[in-house]
């Protein structure tokens, strides 16, 4: 008893310190979410996972309302899909420079030495390597060259040759050029370089070009030995750039008055994110995952498809959903999470040390909890955080903060 007792005083000192397990949890795509898998979202993991593995080309739409966990959803199929790259956006990120931002997140997910292994595989396919007396590699660069552009005039329009030869010589020139192979690699890295730097690599442009990206990423997907999942989170914004003004509201500015019965600058931006979303599709070896917070928004945008390119619409899967925590999910979600942090910590006396599982909380604490959010788990965290704070913080005793809590409205 004394142990327990010991062990309890133990990690409330530690607490008091002012380290809270539960903030570092956020909401980003960018920074990683460590939450666990509870069993009532595991159906929905393994529905993803399943349609992920038959269908190519797919779009499968996830509809959540706000908090629900979307947003955890990517950082749980980063973990588990273990045979995929999975790549986060939020669709505000690709209103500019659509292919080179989806293709400078691709290469941060696929890393250097993977891209790498990739150029020379293609160089490989291509003949650059011809064995000499049977025993030697000899570089043989124009016969590669030529296969190359043979290959991809196959694929792509021949408009585009300068783009297909700056690709060509990028990938040839890092791969046995040793005087320019580290610019070479800046390039297909997606640094952006002046006119300067492009000449001395006898290239016309780098990635920001829509197309050199488009043809970059296209490639290094296809030739990946892993699928690819893009991760658009918020898609349903489409459907804000691209809806028309309502006539009974007036407006301080109205866009007609510069752009008359022409389309204005949204319009052609949310058109141009159609139009790329179909070219995007067609890359092997990709699936997409969007999100959007109600199945009319979805609606809407199926008809937008539907208005400005009808095949693609066979694209767009059944929308799986998303909902909030049972109440038996509440306490698995603590459970693993503050067991998470004692790992983290170096604490892992604590996990199981403890009479009441859920200590410092007790049960009837995350019931409430529970009850107050409705199972959002975004609420949920917030609420989690606020009372740890109490006790990080307050000078009353954990009975009394419990207590108190347990009261409140």
């Amino acid at each position: 008893m004394l142990l327990y007792e010991n062990k309890r005083i133990k990690l409330l000192n530690f607490l008091k310190l002012g380290i809270n397990p539960f903030r570092k949890f956020v909401s980003t795509g960018e920074i990683k979410e460590e939450l666990g898998l509870v069993k009532s979202r595991d159906e929905l993991f393994q529905s993803i996972k399943e349609r992920l593995e038959k269908e190519n080309n797919i779009i499968i739409p996830i509809i959540g309302d706000v908090g629900v966990g979307k947003t955890h959803l990517y950082w749980m199929l980063r973990y588990n899909l273990y045979f995929h790259n999975s790549i986060y956006l939020s669709l505000e990120s690709l209103k500019n420079r659509f292919y080179y931002t989806i293709y400078s997140e691709f290469i941060e997910i696929l890393g250097v030495d993977l891209l790498r292994f990739i150029l020379n595989q293609l160089c490989t396919q291509w003949g650059a390597l011809e064995r000499k007396y049977g025993f030697f590699h000899v570089a043989n660069l124009e016969r590669a060259k030529s296969k190359a552009l043979e290959h991809f005039l196959s694929l792509y329009d021949e408009k585009d040759i300068d783009i297909i030869e700056d690709i060509i010589n990028g990938i040839i020139i890092h791969q046995f050029d040793p005087y320019n192979k580290i610019e070479a690699e800046e390039w297909l890295l997606g640094r952006l370089m002046d006119a300067k730097e492009l000449s001395r690599l006898n290239m016309n442009s780098d990635l920001r070009k829509s197309k050199s990206a488009y043809m970059m990423l296209r490639i290094l997907i296809e030739n990946s030995k892993l699928n690819t999942v893009l991760f658009i989170d918020d898609f349903e914004k489409i459907i804000t750039i691209m809806k028309p003004k309502d006539e009974s509201t007036e407006e301080v500015f109205d866009p007609s008055w510069l752009y008359g019965n022409e389309k204005s600058p949204d319009d052609i931006k949310s058109e141009k994110i159609l139009s790329r979303l179909t070219k995007l599709i067609t890359i092997n070896k990709l699936r997409i995952i969007i999100t959007l917070k109600s199945l009319d928004l979805l609606n809407e945008i199926k008809q937008k498809f539907e208005e400005f390119y009808p095949d693609f619409i066979l694209n767009i899967g059944e929308p799986l959903f998303i909902e909030s925590f049972k109440e038996n999910d509440i306490f698995e979600f603590y459970t693993q999470n503050i067991n998470s942090f004692y790992e983290e910590m170096d604490f892992k006396e604590f996990i199981g040390a403890f009479q009441n599982e859920y200590f410092p909380l007790n049960k009837k604490t995350l019931k409430k909890i529970y009850n107050q959010t409705q199972g959002n788990p975004r609420e949920v965290i917030k609420s989690l955080i606020e009372i740890f704070n109490q006790i990080i913080y307050s000078d009353e005793r954990l009975d009394e903060i419990l207590e108190n809590y347990e009261k409140s409205n």
